[in-house]
């Protein structure tokens, strides 16, 4: 157990730099800065709205003064701005049009968001259209209120005389200073455990977060010291240097998000930190494999009236890396060999009854591919001037010599100048 916790530990920081040397987290997370400044504002306006009802609207300056501390005198600018477009922003009176751009709007964010914590936990299901309206809008509209609830509980609580007596006390100090902190990894842990479409074990969103937010505190530390030495700098810049600050803070953000969420998916799947030592590229005779053994197991269940097996099943059956099972099941799947339902965790099962399932068809499944690769293949095949017979030479007699096939190539694929096939 110590062995693999060192082998774990040792294994991290390497698979970590891997991620964001490979550059696919950063380049995430350069998206998500785009899409949240054209989704912000109607974002807000709809949160707004929600606690408008409630009185509570006017604590959302204080709020987003918070989350834009690390930017200074910025900060203030930026929220009063902020804020303004969204006081602007009359969401009763848009119309059904308006209305219906606004809420396209910010599902179109939350999707963005949700793609790329799908892609950070190598999840290719994203949720269905009818999950994503119904989730996000509960996030956005009951959200708010639950967070302001919450804020106001806590202002009530520390207006207790009592309260003010035990914070006196030195470890009951400690403990409030490091509220915020605490706060950010709560939040973080349930961003971590809501947005993949994928079951997140608690305590692996929970480590991600406890990264996330102490990374977020110290982020936001050495933004704010370096938003005060560059005062002339962003003074030569002008009106520009408010957005400059904001973009690069939204960048930094979303950046220590991801990779707290990547960090909660290696404490998930401890195995998946030694991928970055793999082949990223498998043999066929590895597919091959690879499909046979997992076939084996899910028919083998079949035929003992089982319940179908899961990922997790044919890891303990199968141990190799996540990754690869996961390519294998999806390319079955995409094949029309095997089917997935809806559950949590999913269940796998043959679409093909094993005693009607051959070799020869499961083989010509995997050469063949999807019908739109049979398309591509096709497409070359007439590209290249291949014929329907060489072909057929070339798969009925594997021990041919390349100079036979070749002498065997028919006249009629020959090219001219132009290398067009005539």
């Amino acid at each position: 157990m110590r062995a693999k916790t060192f082998q774990f530990l040792r294994a991290l920081p390497i698979a970590l730099f891997h991620d964001m040397h490979q550059g696919n987290i950063t380049l995430r997370a350069m998206g998500l800065v785009y899409t949240t400044l054209l989704s912000l504002v109607p974002l807000l306006a709809l949160s707004f709205s929600m606690l408008k009802g409630f009185g509570v609207h006017n604590q959302m300056e204080p709020l987003l003064l918070k989350l834009l501390e690390p930017m200074g005198a910025k900060a203030l600018e930026l929220t009063q701005q902020i804020l303004g477009f969204v006081d602007n922003m009359q969401v009763g009176v848009l119309g059904f049009a308006g209305l219906a751009i606004l809420l396209y709007t910010v599902i179109s964010l939350m999707g963005k968001v949700e793609e790329a914590f799908n892609f950070v936990w190598r999840v290719k299901r994203p949720r269905s259209f009818l999950a994503q309206f119904r989730d996000y809008l509960s996030v956005v509209l009951v959200g708010p209120l639950l967070l302001f609830s919450a804020l106001g509980l806590w202002g009530a609580f520390s207006q207790w005389e009592v309260v003010h007596t035990v914070v006196t006390l030195k470890p009951l100090s400690l403990v409030l200073q490091t509220s915020p902190t605490v706060l950010i990894v709560l939040a973080f842990t349930l961003l971590y455990l809501f947005m993949p479409n994928t079951h997140v074990k608690p305590w692996a969103a929970l480590g991600g977060a406890t990264f996330a937010g102490v990374a977020w505190q110290i982020a936001g530390w050495l933004f704010a010291s370096f938003v005060v030495s560059s005062g002339q700098q962003t003074a030569i810049y002008s009106i520009f240097a408010s957005l400059f600050l904001f973009m690069l803070w939204l960048y930094v953000g979303w950046l220590i998000v991801l990779t707290g969420a990547r960090l909660a998916y290696y404490f998930q799947y401890p195995d998946a930190v030694h991928l970055p030592q793999q082949p990223t590229e498998t043999s066929m005779q590895t597919r091959e494999l690879l499909t046979i053994a997992i076939l084996r197991e899910i028919g083998t269940r079949f035929l003992n009236k089982d319940t179908p097996a899961t990922l997790d099943d044919l890891r303990q059956l199968i141990p190799v890396s996540r990754f690869l099972l996961e390519n294998t099941l999806d390319e079955l799947n995409i094949y029309g060999i095997i089917s997935r339902d809806d559950d949590e965790p999913t269940h796998y099962l043959l679409r093909i009854s094993p005693d009607k399932l051959s070799v020869a068809e499961i083989r010509q499944r995997l050469w063949q591919g999807t019908p739109k690769q049979q398309q591509q293949a096709t497409q070359i095949r007439q590209q290249a001037g291949i014929s329907s017979e060489w072909l057929n030479t070339l798969v009925n007699t594997p021990d041919a010599t390349m100079q036979q096939l070749i002498q065997a190539a028919p006249a009629e694929t020959a090219r001219d100048d132009q290398g067009i096939i005539r």
